[in-house]
């Protein structure tokens, strides 16, 4: 089996993607920062907290009928690069973190310096969220008065939004999941969405952890007729500092016209396998176990 250097790429649409060690790491000039998101009016306690002063603030919600949703058809893709904060410094990640976690996060750092690194990905799990917000694949939003539906490609992950008034699930029947329990309001064009509920995991390959006491509040909203902006203050007691406010893009797919979302299954042609010393291997063709990338068929042992 060859081992190539090479992070762990699932997926039909993807063969392989290389490591990409921060640029404080690998000596490259330093990073493009994007601007920072509007701060928020003031300090929140918790997200609850700030997600009822929104809800106050639009006078308990806009009550749209179907004729009245904002238009967010097509297909979107995530923009602007796969940083949990691009107006950060990534030198400055650290400080945002609790002991605890600033040292997994430079441990991480460290380990893939030396090309050392695994993405549970690579065994075929959802992303979940906030993960979610980052992934590079296609996404549709659909939307209804009581309901908004976000969904990616991946794993046709889908993240349901629940705008009927309803609260969240009740403490003593919940338990973390993938996407997460999400409820939320219209302010006008902006969907508000409180997200708690939530799997511990990391917010992508190369940024730190987060803990299953992570909540969010989302300010989502189309700025132009190309652009949805999301909004996203992350409050993590077990491992943040302080709420970590970030700014997501995504754009509208216009080329190829007509470009729709493909459901694919990764176990079904997956070759990414964990080495024994915690890094990402590929199973090349011809080799035992090989996966077929359209057939998904095993080549036997010789």
């Amino acid at each position: 089996m060859g081992v190539l250097k090479l992070a762990a790429c699932v997926g039909a649409a993807l063969v392989a993607c290389a490591v990409i060690v921060p640029a404080a790491m690998a000596g490259a000039p330093a990073q493009r920062l994007a601007p920072p998101p509007p701060p928020l009016k003031k300090n929140y306690a918790t997200s609850w907290e700030e997600y009822q002063d929104y809800l106050k603030d639009a006078k308990g919600g806009t009550k749209h009928t179907f004729a009245q949703l904002p238009d967010w058809s097509g297909v979107w893709t995530h923009s602007g690069g796969f940083a949990l904060d691009p107006s950060m410094p990534r030198d400055k990640i650290p400080d945002m973190l609790t002991p605890e976690y600033k040292a997994r996060y430079l441990k991480k750092i460290e380990d893939v310096a030396k090309g050392i690194e695994w993405d549970p990905l690579s065994y075929c799990l959802p992303a979940g969220y906030p993960r979610w917000l980052l992934e590079p694949f296609l996404r549709e939003n659909i939307l209804r008065p009581e309901q908004a539906w976000l969904l990616t490609e991946q794993l046709a992950e889908i993240r349901r939004v629940y705008t009927d008034g309803r609260g969240h699930v009740p403490d003593d029947e919940a338990y973390p999941l993938w996407e997460g329990d999400s409820i939320g309001f219209w302010d006008g064009d902006t969907l508000v969405i409180h997200t708690n509920n939530l799997k511990a995991n990391q917010y992508q390959r190369l940024e730190p952890d987060h803990s299953d006491q992570v909540t969010t509040v989302e300010r989502m909203r189309k700025i132009d007729a190309n652009t949805i902006e999301d909004l996203v203050t992350i409050y993590d007691p077990k491992a943040l500092v302080k709420p970590w406010r970030i700014r997501q893009v995504f754009s509208k797919v216009t080329d190829p016209p007509g470009l729709r979302i493909n459901h694919w299954s990764c176990e079904e042609n997956n070759n990414v396998v964990k080495t024994g010393a915690g890094t990402s291997d590929f199973v090349l063709p011809g080799e035992q176990g090989y996966k077929a990338p359209t057939t998904g068929a095993v080549t036997a042992p010789k």
